[in-house]
């Protein structure tokens, strides 16, 4: 069994996936801690039945018994940490649902922020039913013209900033003119019952786009390493 004390540092060739398609944004593996074994026995343990024999078939049946009565607790006895590299509107997004969740985040106010600004490939339109959603462009939207209003607002904010820091205005202060499409970067550590409670929020067709890609890209990491959870938790949500 892991131990969360010793939870083991991948190398540096550990799997980074880039949702964005844009070689910045990015998802990766850091480090990690149980497995679907310690879940079965942090669920065995109360009748004093956990154990160092390899996960069973009987074992199998209990993981999704306790997903589908939402016998929550024995999820929560590992961890999985990521570090995420995306805009800060997205993160705001990811942050949201954080119960369970532990996180840390480069400080504006410590280092000089990157000129890092994150452009969609391609705009979407308001929804008209609902007032959180986008839809598809039906052609109506003027694509290119979008794209060089959201250059033209990037770069106009990063030169502020920059003016800002060269006055001699502090960091802290000086980042307030920056885009919400910065990317920001973070350590994201999550226990699997916060991660796929996450996953029922945020790879979701009512979520953001792009938010939804980060969260499949946290689902598709963490899912080799608790193979008979997800199994268990797709099927339920399949339905």
């Amino acid at each position: 069994m892991n131990d969360l004390a010793s939870a083991p540092v991948l190398p540096s060739t550990s799997p980074v996936l880039y949702p964005l398609s844009d070689g910045i944004g990015s998802a990766a593996l850091i480090q990690y801690a149980g497995d679907d074994k310690m879940i079965v026995n942090a669920a065995r343990v109360s009748f004093g039945g956990d154990s160092d024999v390899p996960l069973t078939g009987r074992d199998e049946k209990l993981i999704a018994y306790l997903l589908k009565h939402k016998h929550g607790s024995p999820f929560e006895h590992n961890l999985i940490t990521f570090k995420l590299v995306c805009p800060i509107f997205v993160d705001r997004q990811l942050v949201r649902h954080r119960v369970g969740v532990s996180k840390n985040e480069i400080s504006g106010r410590y280092v000089e922020l990157q000129e890092r600004d994150y452009t969609p490939t391609q705009f979407r339109k308001q929804a008209p039913s609902n007032r959180q959603a986008s839809v598809e462009d039906d052609g109506s939207l003027d694509q290119n013209a979008a794209r060089e209003v959201w250059k033209y607002a990037s770069e106009t904010a990063f030169k502020a900033y920059h003016q800002l820091l060269e006055l001699g205005v502090t960091r802290e202060q000086a980042r307030g003119v920056l885009p919400l499409s910065l990317y920001t970067e973070s350590y994201y550590t999550f226990n699997v019952r916060s991660l796929l409670h996450f996953l029922e929020l945020r790879d979701h067709e009512g979520a953001q786009y792009e938010t939804r890609l980060f969260a499949r890209a946290l689902g598709e990491l963490a899912e080799p390493l608790f193979p008979v959870t997800f199994k268990a938790w797709r099927s339920l949500n399949s339905h």
